[in-house]
C-alpha cells in the first residue's frame, strides 16, 4: 500500500565555497524523531522513535524520492514498548538497497536483545536475519549493519559476515579472523563489494562471492569509519582518513560519515562538511542540531544525500556542491 507522507517542504541545503550551489531539497515530516537513516538509489530509509506516551511504537519508513511515495514497515516488531522495558527499546540501525529495508531493534534489561528484520512494499511481513545479546553497559554493538547499495546490505555477528542482495537472497556468509566493528557495502575495483574493520584492527575488502581481496592492518580499535569507493577501502584511523596510498587529516573530534565524487564527508558537531582530496578544499553542505556527545544522522550515494533533523528528514539529489 502506498501511503503519502505527512507533509512536504522546500528546503535549502546550506553550501559555501568557490563551488556551491543552492538547491531546493525535499523534506517529510513525522511525528516523533528519527533514530536512524540510510539512503540508497533515491531511496530512503528511517527508524521513527516510539511517541513519548508509547501509544505509536517505533517504525521504519521507505521512502522514493522519485514518486514521492512511503511505506512504513516494522511495526510488528517493535510492539514491546507499550510494556515500558526497563533501559528501553526502539530501532538503532537501518540500510536499504533502494527498495528493500532492513532494520535492527533492540529492547533492553540487563542484557540487550537485538534482532535484525527485513522487509519491501510488496512483501511487507517482517523476515527475520539475525539476533545478538550483549550486556547493557559492555557499550558493545554485537550485531553491525553497514549502509547498503542497490546491489546489496552487510552485516555482522561476531566474526561473522553477510551479505544479502536485493532479492533478499544471501550472497555469502563469511567467518573472519576477529570481530567485526564496523562495515559498509559499496562498489570497489574489481569485484570488491564489502569493506569491514575488525577488532584486532584490520581491515578486510571482500568480493561479492565473499572472497579475501585485500587486508590491511591498522591500530586495534583506532579504525573508528570505513566506505568503499572505486579507488578502494576508505578508513578512519584515529583522524587520518586512508585513501589508497593517500592519507588525509581531518580535524580533532572530527567523524567520516562517508565518500564521495571523490570527497570525504565528514561531521564535526553539527557540521556535516565535504574535504575535496584533489583540492583541498573544505565545504560546509548542512547544519544539523544535536546534542555534543551525537553525530549528525546523514547519508550520501551517487544519487544524493538525505539526513534528519528532529522529527524531520529531507533528501537532496545531484552533486554534493562541490566539484570533485
Amino acid at each position: 500500500m502506498l501511503r503519502p507522507l505527512l507533509g512536504f517542504t522546500l528546503l535549502t541545503l546550506v553550501v559555501t565555497g568557490a563551488a556551491a550551489a543552492v538547491l531546493p531539497s525535499r523534506t517529510a515530516a513525522n511525528p516523533s524523531t528519527i533514530s536512524a537513516l540510510d539512503v540508497a538509489f533515491r531511496s530512503v530509509v528511517y527508524a521513527v522513535r516510539e511517541t513519548p506516551d508509547r501509544k505509536r511504537c517505533a517504525y521504519v519508513v521507505l521512502w522514493d524520492t522519485a514518486s514521492n511515495g512511503t511505506w512504513r514497515l516494522g511495526e510488528s516488531t517493535t510492539r514491546v514498548c507499550t510494556e515500558g522495558p526497563s533501559t528501553g527499546s526502539g530501532i538503532s540501525q537501518v540500510a536499504t538497497t533502494g527498495r528493500r529495508a532492513f532494520w535492527v531493534t533492540y529492547v533492553g534489561g540487563n542484557f540487550r536483545d537485538q534482532t535484525l528484520w527485513t522487509a519491501t512494499p510488496t512483501r511487507r511481513t517482517p523476515r527475520r536475519l539475525a539476533d545478538a545479546t550483549s550486556e547493557v553497559d559492555s557499550g558493545e554493538t554485537p550485531l553491525v549493519l553497514g549502509p547498503g547499495t542497490r546491489e546489496g546490505v552487510a552485516y555482522a555477528t561476531g566474526k561473522t559476515l553477510t551479505y544479502v542482495a536485493d532479492t533478499g537472497a544471501r550472497l555469502f556468509r563469511v567467518t573472519l579472523t576477529s570481530d567485526v566493528r564496523v562495515l559498509a557495502a559499496g562498489i570497489g575495483p574489481g569485484a570488491a563489494r564489502v569493506v569491514a574493520a575488525l577488532a584486532d584492527g584490520t581491515v578486510v575488502t571482500l568480493s561479492r562471492s565473499g572472497s579475501v581481496l585485500r587486508t590491511v592492518t591498522y591500530g586495534a580499535s583506532s579504525v573508528t569509519a570505513v566506505a568503499l569507493a572505486p579507488r578502494g577501502a576508505i578508513v578512519q584511523a584515529a583522524q587520518t582518513v586512508h585513501v589508497g596510498s593517500t592519507t588525509v587529516t581531518l580535524p580533532v573530534g572530527a567523524a567520516m560519515l562517508g565518500f564521495r565524487q571523490g570527497q570525504i564527508v565528514y561531521t564535526k558537531g553539527g557540521q556535516v562538511r565535504a574535504l575535496g582530496m584533489a583540492t583541498g578544499d573544505d565545504v560546509l553542505l548542512v547544519k544539523v542540531p544535536v546534542r555534543r556527545w551525537e553525530r549528525p544522522l546523514f547519508s550520501t550515494d551517487a544519487w544524493g544525500s538525505a539526513w534528519a533533523n528532529g522529527t524531520s528528514v529531507t533528501w537532496r539529489g545531484g552533486p554534493l556542491g562541490q566539484s570533485s
